[in-house]
């Protein structure tokens, strides 16, 4: 039975074209909330970080966690990339979310493009790189990819 299963060729579940890392989950979550923490720590002068963990931080777990998971599988964990990815997935979500604010009948729309389209496109960047520049930092050795000097030589013996 695993003969007919290990064949399915799925557009909904496609198998990846390259060889697929191996995401360590404790340095994923340890950077995932601590990418946040670090931006507004290194911010919290401008007062205006303190307001974009509190309103940000569901919209970046719920969206940006899927996202990541989906990069990291395929790519490593470059700073710059992942700061792209993150305008990218805040960007695609803001429909969503101006969707779910003008239904009950609210009508700042332009607020709400302004907090959530500027204000989350700077955060949600900012954040993608500080987990770009944690995610590698907290990774262990049995998770990282292998190359060909990684393994040191043994001397003596």
């Amino acid at each position: 039975m695993t003969e007919i299963t290990g064949n399915i060729r799925s557009p909904f579940w496609p198998h990846p074209k390259g060889p697929a890392h191996v995401i360590d989950p404790v340095a994923f979550v340890l950077a995932l909330l601590g990418a946040p923490l670090v931006v507004t720590l290194a911010t919290f002068w401008a007062f205006i970080p303190i307001f974009a963990l509190i309103f940000g931080a569901p919209a970046y777990l719920i969206c940006g966690t899927p996202a990541l998971l989906w990069y990291l599988r395929r790519y490593e964990a470059r700073p710059l990339a992942i700061g792209g990815l993150a305008v990218v997935v805040n960007t695609a979500t803001l429909p969503i979310l101006l969707w779910t604010d003008i239904l009950p009948g609210w009508q700042g729309v332009n607020d709400m493009l302004i907090m959530f389209g500027g204000f989350g496109g700077v955060f949600a960047f900012l954040w993608g790189l500080a987990f770009g520049w944690l995610y590698p930092n907290f990774r262990r050795g049995f998770f990282a990819p292998i190359t060909p000097n990684a393994i040191p030589e043994q001397k003596g013996d």
